[in-house]
Parts: C-alpha cells; sequence; structure tokens
C-alpha cells in the first residue's frame, strides 16, 4: 500500500484514500519530518489538511503530467477572472 510520503511536493494526484471512497485531487504543498500537508482540490472549495506520512493511501491512481496540471488551473484561473469582472 502507498503512504504520504511517496507524493511530491507541488504535484496533483489523483488518490483514492480508503477504500471504498471517492477519488479526489490532492497537491502536496509542504513537508516536515513527519507529516505532509496537502490540499484538497474540490469543484467547490480547497480543503488543507495535515496526513502523516506513514499514513497509508489506499490507491495513488495517478500523477498529473505537466500539461494536465497546467491545464486544471487554467479551468479555475478562467473562472476567477469571470467572477473578477462580473464584481466590477
Amino acid at each position: 500500500m502507498s503512504t504520504y510520503s511517496e507524493l511530491i511536493i507541488g504535484r496533483y494526484y489523483l488518490i483514492t484514500e480508503n477504500e471504498g471512497e471517492e477519488l479526489v485531487l490532492v497537491q502536496p504543498m509542504l513537508e516536515t519530518n513527519a507529516a505532509v500537508f496537502l490540499i484538497l482540490h474540490d469543484a467547490e472549495d480547497e480543503i488543507t489538511y495535515w496526513r502523516k506520512k506513514e499514513d497509508p493511501i489506499f490507491e495513488i491512481l495517478e500523477e498529473l503530467t505537466d500539461e494536465e496540471a497546467l491545464s486544471y488551473e487554467l479551468l479555475f484561473d478562467n473562472d476567477q477572472a469571470d467572477e473578477d469582472w462580473e464584481d466590477e
């Protein structure tokens, strides 16, 4: 079984944390000697949380390529630009 210690800081991963749960997109942002700080990218929000490095991950489906990560980021940058324009 995989653990959070295998995730590379700044990369995006599609994972299933526990058996039977939904697939989620996470991005590790910071690590300490014993833990990893992650952002869970949800359709509505971004949720931040800590996990111990040795905590198990049921499945790491894939690591997004640079191109896939950029495409994902652009989806939400455009949404934010549209909201800023509407507020004016």
